[in-house]
């Protein structure tokens, strides 16, 4: 920047008097001002470098400003620091600790410190030697529900009844019961082969009572009256919907495998209010999904009940695999 000139005296003027210093205001208007304050743009292809402010020298005696002093703190990163620090103190003392025990004799411990460990040493040693027994793990997000139609001795009432139900009955004597049971025990065995825990109950089971498990199926089978036709029939809760999607989703994986495995035809159309609103959902916990399956007719599809319980088993644990283990092939 240049000094402004000095005004000239007038002619009229004995002496001229003394004239003002006058400093301009300090430069501070950026370089571009189009541009960010601190950056400047070269070219529209390049990335906006940064630009650092020019320095001026000070004018007819402008003394420079005193830089601010900024106290400047850090406190996430002093406490990484300290964290980090007391990370590594403790992990340095834990190996130490470790050499020093793995080069100590035990004959270095007081003798009633050695007293004290010895019980806890003993059980060490018994559980390193112990064999771990393989179980399927008893718990209700690995247990499955698999009741048996009419099967068992407890009444409705909860009593005890003095001849066990065999539930619909053919007039040769081939009744629902023999094929419930079969089939459930059968299903069970597959299901358990696989690590589930599998409860085959009774009709009037006592442990249904907020019976919790990841699913539950009830077996049974349908009249022995001849209609002229065969099928099967499956559904679930009518009367909840807390997890009604759940119990949509197991209907479904029933149905699809019971159906290609059996070859048997659905009948929705002789779904009864007894199996939408069969005793059974409403004691079992409302957070366990739940499907009746009439696994067929005692009369028109007596062949497959009777002689092909393996069969009915599998197509049965299929569908229970196929909701529980949808990522399964």
């Amino acid at each position: 920047m240049t000094e402004p000139a000095a005004p000239e005296s007038s002619a009229s003027s004995a002496e001229a008097e003394p004239v003002p210093t006058v400093v301009p205001e300090r430069h501070i208007a950026p370089e571009f001002p189009d541009a960010p304050h601190g950056v400047a743009f070269v070219d529209d292809d390049e990335p906006p470098k940064p630009v650092r402010p020019k320095r001026h020298k000070p004018l007819h005696g402008d003394l420079p400003l005193p830089k601010p002093q900024v106290k400047q703190t850090f406190p996430l990163l002093t406490l990484v620091s300290a964290l980090r620090a007391i990370s590594v103190t403790f992990a340095a003392a834990v190996i130490a600790a470790t050499i020093f025990m793995w080069w100590t004799s035990p004959d270095f411990l007081p003798a009633q410190a050695r007293r004290d460990l010895a019980p806890v040493q003993a059980t060490a040693r018994l559980i390193a030697m112990s064999t771990p027994t393989l179980l399927p793990t008893p718990i209700w997000y690995n247990r499955i529900g698999i009741l048996a139609g009419h099967s068992g001795m407890t009444a409705p009432d909860g009593g005890r009844r003095e001849q066990p139900d065999p539930g619909a009955v053919c007039p040769d004597g081939f009744y629902e019961r023999s094929v419930t049971e079969a089939v459930a025990e059968r299903a069970a065995a597959i299901l358990r082969a696989r690590g589930y825990t599998v409860d085959v109950l009774e009709e009037f089971d006592p442990r249904l009572n907020g019976y919790e498990a990841a699913a539950f199926v009830s077996l049974h089978a349908d009249s022995c009256a001849d209609f002229g036709y065969g099928g099967y029939k499956s559904t679930y809760p009518a009367a909840r919907t807390l997890i009604r999607d759940q119990d949509i989703r197991l209907n479904e994986c029933i149905r699809l495998n019971y159906e290609s495995i059996t070859g048997l035809p659905f009948q929705p159309g002789s779904i009864t209010d007894n199996m939408l609103l069969y005793h059974a959902f409403r004691k079992i916990s409302v957070r366990t999904p739940a499907n009746i399956l009439e696994l067929g007719f005692l009369s028109y599809d007596r062949d497959l009940l009777q002689n092909q319980p393996d069969r009915l088993a599998l197509a049965v644990a299929n569908g229970i695999l196929c909701f529980l283990e949808p990522q399964q092939p």
